[in-house]
């Protein structure tokens, strides 16, 4: 299984640069099965004057998600992801009729 965390917007406040929302996407991939999960999380701390501020031009997306991911419960969606994909792959496997024309 191919985990992958992608920051999909964030919200500002255009004056200061100070990011307040951070919505983001959860993508499971395994062979050609795939489980994406979308949310997001208000940000309530944190100031443009703290020495650990970054300005939003120089933000990366690896910076947002050491903001985010712990306060998401990563394993748990692992797995749920995980679960979900093995529950398609069994009902792929399962299916004996096709419709369609040969054309």
């Amino acid at each position: 299984m191919n985990h992958t965390w992608n920051i999909a917007d964030l919200k500002r406040v255009i004056a200061d640069g100070m990011v307040t929302d951070v919505v983001w996407c959860f993508e499971t991939e395994h062979e050609n099965f795939t489980t994406r999960t979308i949310g997001d999380i208000t940000l309530t701390t944190g100031s443009v004057s703290d020495s650990s501020f970054i300005d939003y031009s120089n933000l990366t997306q690896n910076d947002v998600l050491g903001w985010i991911t712990g306060s998401i419960d990563q394993s748990t969606m692992e797995t749920n992801h995980s679960a979900s994909i093995a529950d398609d792959i069994i009902a792929a496997a399962a299916i004996t009729k096709s419709g369609g024309t040969p054309w």
